[in-house]
């Protein structure tokens, strides 16, 4: 495995933290910082489609209440018809250039 090095400026109260950190597990700082990255980063977001990981992210910055809301958001009535419509014509593969990026369109951004 490659590593690279960056710089990050840090409190010093989390410098004593990482320093606590390593002194009490025996490892490098590095190591508590890589460790610590590790179990903070999404890990679920290698297991979506990159095309969908902008969609996702934000949801995983959310909290419960957060969440509850977007679930609640609803969908222009008219937009989810000609969404369900140019789903049907794909289905029917008679989709038109226009209609395949509108349909793309739908499909990779929100709709509402």
């Amino acid at each position: 495995m490659t590593t690279q090095t960056i710089t990050i400026h840090l409190s010093e109260a989390m410098i004593r933290q990482l320093h606590q950190a390593a002194r009490l597990s025996q490892q490098p700082i590095e190591t508590i910082v890589e460790q610590s990255l590790a179990h903070s980063l999404p890990s679920l977001l290698k297991d979506i489609p990159v095309e969908y990981q902008a969609d996702v992210f934000p949801l995983l910055q959310m909290d419960e209440k957060q969440l509850q809301q977007e679930a609640q958001r609803t969908l222009d009535p008219e937009r989810w018809a000609q969404y369900e419509t140019l789903l049907e014509k794909k289905k029917e593969d008679r989709l038109t250039k226009p209609e395949q990026s509108q349909l793309a369109a739908y499909t990779t951004k929100r709709m509402y």
